[in-house]
């Protein structure tokens, strides 16, 4: 399956943090159909481990499944309730939007209005709202007879192929990811693999970690490679970014290995796939926090995805990018588990 069919399927999924598991049957179902000689476990609070080879050497790959979302946090009358968000949601982003939940008779289509801005006074045009202020109007779609408080909801969006090899869709944080460690089995069949590799896709990370907290203690693998995404900007001068299409980013500081550092971006240059660097002082905000510190330590490293517009429905990657990462991976594993 091509990167870009692969990507669509991931982030047309529901996977809202605690709620991933269409994501989970998503991603088992294409493995399946295109892999042999793969193994799956469900461990913990649900977390999917793909397992490939039985050598002593054992290599896993970590990326977070979830994506961020809303929660139904009160019911105001039969057409309307009142949301939260679930993870790192800016309201900015919801405003004059569709958004789908899942109740336990089906899905739920509402939307998130606004004031036409003729009728707006002048005092409130210019300021953003909270979420004190948002309501979804579910009178679309027969009322909110249906909805129960901690339903959970994200916004209809659906992935759309953009112009230079670019896709754009909402929860490519951290779909891309997850493309990235499914296709990295493609490139590691072309080379010689000895050792054990676990592909881990984990739950809440938007929410505190939760997955890759428990799987790196279970795994325990001698090297470990997270898998996110970063900030991409094309003409950004007030931050440190990183361009879409120069390829992979790969981490180096405080919370990773540096001999891990060393051999992935040695392993990069020596096999000529382009790669940023990103220098991380404290905590990267990633899974790559938790999982060096499990058991008596893990060897850690981080690559990231260039993302454009993170945690909006209109987050950007380049395929490139992530196919580079895969390849990467794969080069990684390959040495690693010898």
């Amino acid at each position: 399956m091509k990167t870009i069919e692969l990507l669509k399927e991931l982030t047309d999924s529901f996977g809202v943090s605690g709620h991933e598991e269409e994501t989970f049957k998503v991603i088992e179902k294409i493995l399946r159909e295109n892999y042999q000689n793969l193994t799956y476990e469900r461990k913990g609070t649900g977390s999917l481990l793909v397992k490939m080879g039985n050598g002593s050497k054992k290599v896993a790959f970590f990326a977070h499944t979830d994506e961020i979302g809303l929660v139904i946090s009160k019911i105001t009358d039969s057409n309307y309730a009142r949301v939260a968000g679930v993870g790192g949601v800016d309201p900015r982003t919801l405003l004059a939007k569709r958004v789908i939940f899942r109740t336990a008779s089906g899905n739920k289509l509402g939307i998130i209005g606004m004031l036409a801005p003729h009728l707006q006074a002048p005092s409130t045009k210019d300021k953003s709202p909270s979420f004190d202020q948002i309501f979804v109007d579910f009178s679309v779609s027969g009322g909110t007879k249906d909805l129960q408080v901690g339903d959970m909801g994200t916004l209809e969006v659906f992935a759309a192929e953009m112009q230079g090899d670019k896709l754009t869709s909402k929860a490519l944080d951290n779909r891309a990811g997850v493309a990235a460690l499914m296709r990295s089995i493609d490139y590691l069949s072309d080379l010689k693999f000895d050792g054990q590799l676990v592909l881990c896709f984990n739950k809440g990370e938007e929410i505190g970690l939760i997955g890759a907290k428990g799987m790196s203690y279970e795994v325990n693998p001698d090297y470990a490679i997270v898998v996110d995404v970063t900030f991409a900007s094309e003409n950004n001068p007030n931050f440190e970014t990183y361009k879409l299409g120069d390829g992979p980013v790969v981490a180096v500081g405080a919370p990773i290995t540096p001999s891990v550092f060393e051999q992935i971006s040695s392993l990069a240059q020596e096999n000529n796939i382009q790669y940023q660097i990103e220098a991380v002082p404290g905590s990267s905000g990633t899974e790559a926090d938790v999982v060096q510190l499990a058991r008596n330590g893990i060897k850690t490293g981080l690559i990231s995805i260039p993302l454009l517009n993170m945690h909006s429905p209109v987050e950007t990657v380049s395929i490139q990018d992530i196919d580079n990462t895969a390849r990467l991976l794969a080069i990684f594993a390959s040495k690693a588990g010898r």
